[in-house]
């Protein structure tokens, strides 16, 4: 019930609500974006407000290094496959898949982390590896930007190249 009632309700509501939300376009982007601020916001709040929590500063730059070299080599796992000739993908699917299939939200991670765990002392240093997951994949990311660009702007036809 707990599924089916609110899809109902939103399909129904849906029917009367699409022409105001038309006329008025509600800055759902910005609540997104706000939503999520909150949620890392209160989650490493949580974590390192913990009194309780026991980590101390090589733990977490050993857990910083694993997640770092765990990503990379997502990246590079899905670069590898992805490049292959009978995989079929051009050079702009390669991106996207080396970004879209390594990266993982809080947005998800945090509440699933909540509902399996909960009640559980020491949730707080289950959490630390998914907040330091979130900023190490965007990190990586930015790195990665140039190098990826070149790549790809390399392996392009030479009318559609990237700018």
């Amino acid at each position: 019930m707990t599924v089916v009632v609110p899809l109902v309700l939103g399909q129904v509501s849906r029917r009367f609500l699409r022409d105001w939300l038309e006329r008025r376009k509600p800055p759902f982007g910005v609540i997104s974006s706000l939503v999520l601020l909150m949620i890392i916001y209160t989650t490493f709040c949580e974590t390192f407000s913990n009194p309780d929590i026991e980590l101390d500063h090589l733990s977490l730059l050993l857990i910083t290094f694993i997640i770092f070299c765990i990503q990379l080599s997502f990246m590079l796992l899905t670069f590898v496959f992805s490049t292959q000739k009978q995989s079929g993908f051009t050079p702009a699917d390669t991106v996207a898949i080396m970004f879209c299939a390594t990266h993982k939200s809080l947005t998800l991670g945090i509440p699933m982390l909540k509902i399996v765990f909960e009640g559980y002392e020491h949730l707080s240093l289950i959490s630390v590896p998914l907040l330091i997951y979130h900023p190490a994949q965007i990190l990586l990311g930015s790195i990665l930007v140039p190098t990826i660009k070149s790549w790809m702007n390399s392996r392009q036809k030479p009318s559609i190249l990237l700018h």
